[in-house]
């Protein structure tokens, strides 16, 4: 169950082997990545394309322990958490 205190691991990659094209795949997906927290991890995605430049092809895996979890269930976590904070002022 993810939370505002979960650990998200996110791993990327930009070789177009790994998503599909013609040449030698890396090991990415075996990679330690790197470890943040939820709201570090809900603007990664943000980060990386002003770090690699907007428009480049990347494919970005996040994980929770060993269950991988999508940028839409972080962005849940995050927005019920604002709302409850919200509701209990």
């Amino acid at each position: 169950m993810l939370n505002m205190r979960s650990k998200i691991t996110v791993r990327w990659t930009t070789n177009p082997a790994d998503m599909g094209y013609q040449g030698v795949p890396s090991n990415w997906l075996q990679s330690p990545g790197d470890t943040m927290g939820i709201r570090a991890a809900a603007g990664f995605e943000h980060d990386l394309s002003r770090y690699i430049g907007q428009g480049a092809y990347r494919s970005i895996q996040y994980k929770n322990g060993d269950r991988i979890v999508s940028l839409d269930d972080i962005q849940s976590v995050i927005n019920d958490w604002e709302y409850y904070k919200r509701c209990k002022r």
